[in-house]
């Protein structure tokens, strides 16, 4: 009895201390995720492609000095089969695709389930990456200020049901939310 009581004793005494200092630098070293990474994580309908782009501030232009809007991909998930356009899609100008983000700012939604017929100025940006529908939604700050975009697109034709839509829109928001809260604390 008096054994197992100085055993129990030297367990609790050294082990004990080594464990907990091993346990907290476990958690130490794990990575902490973005908040929005891990929103755009949870959407599931996604097994193509899904990409976050935000606008930004990107230059002036040579003769004017007249600030450039642009925009980046700063998030994007793919299938295995997808082809990445993240890298491609950096600094953007904003005036290549001036009917879609007109749409984009009116509406707050654009849908192309299908390319036939399209006239959204993205058909020559979509087919080398062989997208069949494509659905971009805007992502607004809290102030309604719009901030950025999430598109989804499909290597086939695709359309999204009301609950997709709800869905969408749901995470959209969320998006929104957790971008605005991200860049006010970067203020």
């Amino acid at each position: 009895m008096m054994l197992t009581t100085i055993a129990v004793a030297l367990i609790t005494a050294v082990f004990g201390p080594i464990a907990v200092a091993w346990a907290k630098k476990q958690f130490e070293n794990t990575p902490s995720k973005n908040p929005v990474c891990e929103a755009i994580e949870l959407n599931s309908l996604v097994d193509e492609q899904l990409w976050v782009s935000q606008f930004h501030n990107g230059g002036h232009f040579y003769p004017t000095g007249k600030s450039i809007q642009k925009f980046s991909i700063f998030y994007e998930k793919t299938s295995p089969d997808a082809m990445s356009i993240q890298n491609v899609f950096q600094n953007v100008p904003v005036s290549l695709f001036p009917k879609a983000l007109a749409q984009l700012y009116k509406q707050g939604e654009l849908a192309i389930p299908t390319y036939e017929g399209e006239d959204y100025d993205l058909t020559s940006v979509s087919r080398p990456y062989n997208t069949k529908s494509f659905y971009m939604i805007a992502l607004d700050d809290l102030h309604g200020k719009f901030i950025g975009v999430m598109a989804i697109a499909f290597d086939q034709e695709y359309t999204l049901t009301k609950e997709d839509w709800i869905f969408i829109r749901q995470k959209a928001g969320v998006i929104g939310t957790l971008l605005d809260e991200y860049l006010n604390a970067k203020k």
